[in-house]
């Protein structure tokens, strides 16, 4: 069985991961830097990995393999609504079309 703090640090890092992928997808690029939204996403990746390290560790003797499935089915949820993000940003951002230069006044 899962301790009430391992469910805490899961529930914490699904609302990190949620709010970093809104942030990463309504904040203007040039501002991404000033925000730290890297650091937040490598924050959260250690996060994720720590606790599913946790997880492991903690389900190791125990009987309810259901229990762990679920936490580590929600922290990989978490990351990977990061990751959907970066993407999304990546398709974008590749989609622009390439340097054509300011507009012109005709």
């Amino acid at each position: 069985m899962m301790t009430p703090l391992l469910n805490r640090r899961i529930a914490e890092l699904e609302l990190d991961a949620a709010v970093l992928r809104h942030r990463l997808l309504h904040v203007p690029l040039a501002m991404q830097e000033d925000c730290n939204l890297r650091a937040s996403h490598r924050i959260i990746g250690r996060e994720a990995l720590s606790l599913f390290r946790a997880v492991r560790q903690e389900t190791r003797d125990g009987d309810d393999g259901s229990e762990c499935d679920e936490a580590l089915s929600r922290i990989e949820a978490a990351y990977r609504l990061v990751h959907e993000a970066i993407a999304v940003l990546a398709d974008l951002i590749l989609a622009e079309p390439a340097a054509a230069g300011p507009p012109t006044r005709h």
